[in-house]
């Protein structure tokens, strides 16, 4: 399930190999400000998809152990360490609906997917932000066994057609979302009206 996943949802993960945001947090040459936007944007992201997580069935919630992966609370902690506040920035209104466990599983795939390459941004900006590079770190020490036990679960997808249908939709739907969000990143901050 995880390699069909890869496969169909491969060209937007390209493509957003090439957003200037993580391209210069990558290289370490993000410029403060730009800095704070691109978080902005995605706690936006963020924050939107880990309330509509919270919705998942009790018993996948639990196998998984999905209040461990919510990552908007990083995000959070990031931007005050930059002395930056969340409240009064805009959050995503285009989250696929998801009703069964393939659209949550295939959804998931696409945040949890992320933070493989979050790690290697977070050691390019450690330089740069120190410690405010929690989102990119995700999930520490955790990180290996989280992503193992969820990759478990979406494989066994294999064996429930339907639901395997559900997450191909899920994770091609939040990948679209997370791309077209993330395209208006620069000014993110300051068009929330926040003061900097």
């Amino acid at each position: 399930m995880r390699m069909r996943l890869k496969e169909i949802t491969s060209q937007t993960h390209e493509r957003m190999h090439g957003h200037a945001g993580f391209g210069a947090a990558a290289a370490g040459a993000i410029s403060p400000a730009d800095y704070r936007d691109l978080l902005a944007r995605l706690y936006g992201f963020h924050a939107a998809f880990d309330a509509a997580m919270t919705q998942a069935p009790a018993q996948l919630s639990r196998e998984i152990e999905l209040p461990e992966r919510h990552r908007a609370g990083l995000i959070a902690a990031d931007l005050a360490g930059l002395g930056a506040e969340v409240a009064g920035l805009p959050l995503c209104d285009d989250m696929p609906a998801m009703r069964s466990e393939g659209d949550y599983l295939g959804a998931l795939y696409v945040v949890e997917g992320s933070t493989l390459g979050g790690v290697f941004i977070a050691r390019a900006l450690e330089p740069k932000v120190g410690e405010n590079r929690r989102f990119f770190l995700g999930h520490g020490g955790e990180h290996g066994r989280l992503w193992r036990s969820f990759v478990a679960r979406l494989d066994r997808l294999d064996d429930e057609p339907a639901e395997a249908a559900a997450a191909e939709r899920a994770a091609v739907a939040a990948f679209a979302a997370f791309e077209h969000w993330m395209a208006d990143w620069r000014g993110a901050y300051k068009e929330a009206a926040i003061p900097a």
